[in-house]
């Protein structure tokens, strides 16, 4: 999870195959993703029974945000979905610093929750079985986790056992009764702005992905475009695995490929692509595009000298070294080279304009890659905009099909 820029919501329509019984790795949930300008945005209810709660941007940035119910009696909660954790986590009723705006969904309280267990422990091996960065606490015997983020925020608690509900597109409920999760207790930065974190990493067998089937898929269209209703992940069996398909690793957590060459139009750009292999990170978390300088400042080049006297440059503050414009993003742009990401297994992932720039405001625009500052080469969601991405956990590999998200309605 990374900062970024645009922010969107999203309402959940899940889907499975019969209703009122436990989630198994046959499970297909189906969630769409609705724009916060969007006219179909749904209203909040304070109802305690509504198992279809809103949901509400992450301000800033790109994060798609999930309705999950917890505990027993349920409690809707909106976490932000997160391919770069595998722990799902979120912020309780009583959690240090948690102080969250009065139109999130409500804080869970573990307390009052029927189905909650605390995971016990003597060694510290315990505890790391079901997350890689927890500990045994030497004081309270339980498992605890620590998660510290790119921007320094951070979030720590106890890992607990609970209920997890689904609410299904014919108003059945689909459950994982015994989900292990992060119940905080203090948090800092950024993260304070969401309830709590959907992962979908899968690092052991407790992660929600692996309790699914190991499978699942995203679909992005139109980012730009609030009216835009067909963006969705699929989790479980239903998952789209079309496509072209590259080899999947995982790296500290993260889905990781190999970025083997960029081009420019029919131009390839030098660097040296060791850097690259298996070290480049597909996040739904993260806006833009981050490369290391020795690809990055070959692609800035390339756009700069493409764009020199034809569009007016101009300085933004806090862009950093972004080249940016003032125009229009798709007229002025009109005839600009694709930019392709040449990946492992003659993969590629194609950038139209749309990929390769961002819109800044009405007039402005700018090159959505930025020079990686921490070493971490990242694939972000505009760059993923108009394909379906699937992950195939089983065979270990991730699949891109260049689509309009409408054609995978049922």
């Amino acid at each position: 999870m990374a900062n970024s820029y645009i922010a969107f919501s999203i309402f959940v329509l899940i889907t499975r195959f019969s209703t009122g019984v436990e989630a198994t790795n046959r499970t297909k949930l189906v969630l769409r993703l609705i724009h916060r300008d969007s006219i179909f945005r749904p209203s909040y209810s304070d109802a305690k029974n509504d198992l279809r709660a809103p949901l509400v941007p992450y301000e800033r940035g790109l994060l798609f945000l999930v309705n999950i119910s917890i505990g027993e009696p349920p409690i809707p909660q909106l976490l932000a979905m997160d391919t770069g954790s595998s722990l799902t986590w979120l912020h309780p009723h009583l959690c240090t610093g948690c102080n969250p705006p009065a139109n999130r969904a409500p804080l869970n309280n573990p307390k009052r929750s029927s189905t909650c267990t605390k995971l016990s422990c003597d060694f510290k091996y315990q505890c790391q079985e079901y997350f890689v960065n927890s500990d045994c606490s030497q004081v309270s015997s339980q498992c605890t986790y620590k998660i510290e983020y790119v921007d320094r925020s951070y979030a720590r608690g106890i890992i607990v056992s609970e209920k997890f509900t689904f609410a299904t597109s014919d108003d059945g409920i689909s459950v994982i009764p015994d989900l292990l999760f992060g119940c905080g207790l203090e948090s800092r930065g950024n993260v304070l702005r969401l309830n709590g974190i959907l992962g979908l990493s899968n690092l052991n067998r407790h992660s929600l992905v692996s309790r699914v089937g190991k499978k699942f898929s995203y679909c992005i269209g139109n980012i730009s475009d609030p009216y835009y209703t067909y963006n969705q992940l699929v989790l479980g069996e239903g998952a789209v695995l079309e496509g072209e398909s590259t080899r999947l690793g995982i790296r500290h957590g993260h889905y990781v490929v190999s970025l083997q060459g960029i081009s420019v139009g029919e131009t390839k750009l030098e660097f040296n692509e060791q850097e690259f292999y298996y070290n480049v990170v597909i996040d739904s978390g993260s806006t833009l595009t981050s490369l290391k300088r020795s690809a990055f400042e070959p692609l800035k080049e390339a756009v700069v000298n493409m764009l020199d006297g034809l569009i007016q440059p101009v300085l933004i503050e806090g862009f950093g070294e972004r080249p940016c414009y003032r125009g229009d993003l798709v007229r002025d742009l009109k005839g600009f080279p694709t930019v392709t990401l040449h990946l492992d297994g003659e993969t590629e992932l194609s950038l139209d304009v749309e990929g390769m720039f961002q819109r800044i405001g009405s007039d402005l625009f700018c090159m959505a890659v930025v020079a990686s500052t921490n070493g971490i080469n990242i694939i972000g969601v505009l760059a993923q905009q108009y394909y379906n991405v699937g992950f195939d956990l089983n065979e270990m590999k991730v699949s891109f099909l260049k689509i309009e998200c409408e054609v995978l309605e049922d």
